[in-house]
Order: structure tokens, then sequence, then C-alpha cells
């Protein structure tokens, strides 16, 4: 649902309670400096929702999954050499296919893993981790659409 930005004011009071307004001027002159503006439903509202300003991720290489793919690499190369020669080539293709295809396996088992996904093991499938990506994706509109009805009530009890 996307549409016009709707802009939003929060703050706690001195009490502890979380107050949020439609407008600066709903919010106590003595509070002010303590409220700070949510946006939804514009271009920034999924950065300004989801990642406080300072706490954004930038990407960093992970050193040593690039060190496990290249070592597999390697691997890889070392047993289609010390194939002998009288191997036929579709031979040595599908066993260099089936080591890679058991390598890869491992290393997505691996990533699942280290993600804390509930039912890891120590294979995965491509379409595992695209499955796991769909449920985030579902738990994250789940939530947008909670938060856009509490905005709603909100809304509702301010007119």
């Amino acid at each position: 649902m996307q549409g016009k930005p709707q802009n939003f004011y929060r703050w706690v009071d001195g009490e502890g309670r979380e107050h949020i307004v439609s407008s600066p001027d709903s919010v106590p002159p003595a509070d002010r400096g303590k409220a700070k503006q949510v946006v939804l439903n514009g271009v920034d509202s999924v950065a300004a929702h989801y990642a406080p300003p300072g706490t954004e991720k930038t990407w960093h290489p992970d050193w040593a999954s690039f060190a496990a793919g290249f070592g597999v690499a390697l691997v890889v190369a070392l047993i289609f050499r010390m194939l002998p020669g009288s191997f036929r080539w579709v031979t040595r293709v599908g066993l260099v296919v089936g080591v890679a295809a058991l390598l890869i396996g491992a290393y997505l088992g691996m990533l699942r893993r280290s993600t804390g996904m509930p039912g890891a093991g120590v294979f995965a499938a491509p379409s595992a981790l695209i499955d796991d990506a769909k449920a985030a994706v579902e738990q994250v509109n789940q939530r947008q659409k909670q938060q856009e009805e509490e905005i709603r009530k909100i809304q509702a009890e301010g007119r």
C-alpha cells in the first residue's frame, strides 16, 4: 500500500508512556525535544521505520567464506587433474559435477546453520534458502500490516 507519506511524531512522556500524534503541535512543549518524526508509506518509510539512523549495515566481504569457496575450487580442479587419462571426458565432468554438488550442498547447509534456521542439516538445497527468504519476507509483511493497523487505530482515536 504505497501512498502519500504520512508524518507522525512519537515521544515518551515523564511517566514512561509512549505517545504518537499526527502533528508536532500536539506534542507538549516540554516534550518536543524528545519527539521523533516517523514517516510511513513514503519513500523513506522502510528506512525510517526499520533502521534507526546510524544502524545501517554495510556489506563487508566474508573472507572465511571466500577462502572456503576458493579452497573448494582448488580441490575440484585437483580432482579433475588427478583423474586417470583412461576416463572418458564425460565421466570426468560427471565426477567433478557430483563433487561440486556435494560441496555446494554442504556450504548452503553451513549457511543455514550459521543463521540459526530451525531444522538446518549438513546439506541444503538452494530452494531451502529461497524458502527461508520467503518466510522472512512474509514475517516483515505481517509486521508491517500490524503496524499499519496500529497507526489506523491511533488515527481513529485522534479524530
